[in-house]
């Protein structure tokens, strides 16, 4: 694998991190919210709650969605890049032996 496709592989998969990142961060908000708001005794406080849950619930799909388009088209060119390149040795060493062919 050439250095560029396997940085791409680490680029998706710091994509893919950040994205569950993102939406736990989002997950958690809208709890402390609503967990706010059951602790909370004011009347408007439910529904500012939902409200904020409702927030997060769609800013999660968002995020799940772009930073997911994101992370399989650079694998799909990650994977393209691995089929079609020509395989060149890093060093010496990764060359294989060749085949033994006896000669009569």
């Amino acid at each position: 694998m050439s250095n560029s496709a396997a940085q791409g592989a680490r680029v998706a998969t710091a994509i893919s991190v950040i994205k569950w990142i993102l939406i736990a961060l989002a997950i958690t908000t809208g709890a402390v919210s609503v967990l706010a708001a059951v602790l909370d005794d004011g009347a408007n406080s439910i529904t500012v709650a939902l409200a904020v849950a409702a927030g997060t619930a769609v800013w999660s799909l968002f995020v799940w969605a772009l930073f997911g388009w994101f992370e399989h088209t650079l694998m799909a060119l990650v994977t393209i890049s691995r089929n079609t390149a020509v395989a060149v040795p890093a060093s010496r060493y990764d060359v294989p032996p060749a085949p033994y062919e006896p000669t009569v």
